[in-house]
């Protein structure tokens, strides 16, 4: 780093990024007992059967057999190699997303609130149904598939040469909102004091991005790093799905492959492959976590000296990019939209812009009854999971603050909770299908599955958005003898219904427990797609239908929500 450019990073950080002041709130033990209900949850259903996976791992003769012969299988390197390319499009997306928020700073508030609703929406839909949207796009058959009838590519438009494209487009697709919304509140909350005087010291758009912006965002980087990579760790459903299978040995990922061979690989490579799977996602994300900000976590708050200016870029050119950006991000639910609205035997033979359309694809998407009552079944456990990750997190998130345990401690319980929220669902199948058995037919029990595998991230964004509280509103209940949680809680209002509608958005979208753990597809809505996906071009608006059904009811939500979701999305990254 030049010297000029050591000095402008001493200076970013000039402005106030530490903790709110500390308060001195109920004793340690008070602290841990908020803490232990979800200690309690995520030590039976995560690190209990992390710690199982592990032993059977290493308890054959000689030890670290299992991990010699996963690691001298060629198809197991490839698809390693496959996990971090996904990995590497996590960077991607929020690449994507920073560039966006930056151009948005110029643009109109309409422009903004349009790029908004049309970025966000594909976050709430699910891999599956993401994959059977550009599956439609990409149809090999120039009859079927858009892309393919305007390039005449043919069959290599799902072959090996497009097939990384067509799935990395779907993935940027769906998650550049969350990346764009984050950075956009970010960007607009850097003091204007911090970008003067980088341009006092002659230095251009390029080196105040990197010396002084994105310093500035590393709070808010870190929140969407760790969502994004998450979701790129645990890639599943969308290669499934996405991917015909004449070419998914092509793109398969560990998680894919370990499901395919569970019974080929015996207990001992199925775990060492697993464990494997679970090292590289923790690395991956804590590496960036730490490089991004050592403390992360830490709360910032609002600082004085106004927002930094707009960059002046033409309007014109600014409302032309939002256009094509919103064309593209809306083509794939007008795609889904328009399938599904077509005959089922017009669907399985032409493409939706040839016309005969009518109501005959929901018919027989609702025809049997199973995807009625998998509806059901499904919206009733993600308002389980969701009321229960509430219940747990928030006492969790509270613990963590300034005051209550030691600051040690804080940041060594946010640490596992990091690593916990990305542990691929491979690691944990297996002993809790044995722990389980039969009990895995009870709401109550796969809903405690669920809530566990979020609670970690529900926790971190909470915690974040605790400490953002002002310390006077902190300290005025204390000294009226009433609850500082429930306080931080109702000042947080925004993050904790943020919490709730993740949970219930990523339960309802699950499809990836429902298959390691051998729940009834008849359960599940998401299983009951991914049956239909059996025969795709024969059923392919049948599916869209479906499609269309299981991503309206997180749309809804997300419309009903969506100014309390902005603000708890961002409530912790505050400047």
């Amino acid at each position: 780093m030049a010297a000029g450019d050591s000095f402008l990073f001493e200076v970013a950080p000039r402005h106030d990024t530490r903790a709110p002041a500390r308060w001195h709130g109920p004793s340690r033990w008070t602290a841990w007992g908020y803490l232990l209900p979800a200690v309690l949850l995520t030590a039976a259903v995560l690190l209990a059967p992390l710690a199982a996976t592990l032993v059977t791992s290493v308890t054959r003769a000689p030890v670290g057999a299992d991990y010699q012969q996963v690691l001298t299988d060629r198809d197991v390197w490839v698809a390693l190699l496959h996990n971090a390319v996904w990995l590497a499009l996590a960077l991607v997306v929020c690449g994507v997303g920073l560039g966006l928020a930056w151009l948005a700073r110029d643009a109109g508030p309409r422009t903004r609130r349009l790029l908004l609703v049309v970025l966000g929406l594909p976050t709430v839909t699910s891999p599956l149904t993401a994959g059977v949207a550009f599956r439609l796009i990409f149809d090999a058959d120039p009859a079927r598939g858009v892309a393919s009838a305007l390039l005449r590519g043919g069959p290599i438009m799902l072959g090996t040469r497009w097939i990384w494209l067509v799935l990395g487009l779907a993935f940027v697709w769906q998650w550049t909102g969350l990346a764009f919304l984050v950075f956009h509140v970010g960007l607009a909350n850097v003091p204007a004091d911090l970008l003067r005087m980088a341009r006092v010291l002659g230095a251009g758009m390029l080196r105040r991005l990197r010396t002084v912006v994105l310093p500035a965002l590393f709070p808010t980087a870190a929140l969407v790093m760790l969502v994004v990579l998450t979701a790129a760790a645990r890639v599943f459903d969308l290669v499934l799905i996405g991917a015909p299978g004449s070419v998914q040995a092509e793109v398969d990922v560990v998680g894919l492959f370990w499901w395919r061979h569970r019974d080929d690989l015996g207990d001992g490579r199925a775990s060492a492959l697993a464990i494997l799977l679970t090292a590289l996602a923790v690395a991956v994300v804590t590496l960036v976590l730490w490089r991004l900000r050592r403390d992360w976590p830490e709360a910032v708050r609002p600082q004085e000296g106004g927002r930094a200016p707009a960059p002046g870029q033409p309007r014109w050119a600014v409302r032309l990019i939002s256009a094509v950006v919103t064309v593209v991000w809306a083509f794939p639910f007008v795609t889904l939209l328009l399938t599904s609205w077509r005959s089922p035997d017009a669907a399985a033979t032409s493409g939706w812009w040839t016309g005969g359309y009518g109501p005959g694809s929901y018919g027989e998407a609702f025809a049997d009854g199973a995807f009625a009552d998998a509806l059901g079944a499904t919206a009733q456990r993600a308002l389980l999971v969701s009321v229960l990750v509430v219940l747990l997190a928030v006492p969790a998130a509270y613990a963590l603050t300034p005051g209550q345990l030691p600051r040690r401690t804080r940041r060594g319980v946010a640490a596992v909770a990091v690593v916990l929220a990305v542990l691929p669902p491979q690691v944990l199948a297996v002993p809790l299908g044995t722990a389980l058995g039969t009990w895995l037919g009870s709401t109550v029990i796969l809903s405690l599955v669920h809530a566990a595998l979020v609670l970690p991230l529900g926790v971190l964004l909470l915690r974040n958005a605790f400490m953002s509280v002002p310390r006077p509103v902190v300290l005025r209940p204390l000294a009226q003898g009433r609850s500082a949680m429930f306080q931080m809680t109702a000042e947080s209002g925004p993050a904790v219904v943020t919490v709730a509608v993740l949970a219930f958005v990523l339960a309802w979208n699950d499809l990836v427990m429902g298959l390691l753990l051998s729940w009834p597809a008849a359960d599940q809505a998401p299983l009951v797609l991914l049956q239909q996906a059996r025969q795709f071009a024969t059923s392919a608006g049948a599916l869209a239908a479906q499609g269309v059904v299981l991503t309206a009811v997180p749309v809804l939500l997300l419309a009903a929500t969506g100014r309390w979701l902005v603000k708890g999305l961002t409530q912790g990254v505050r400047r």
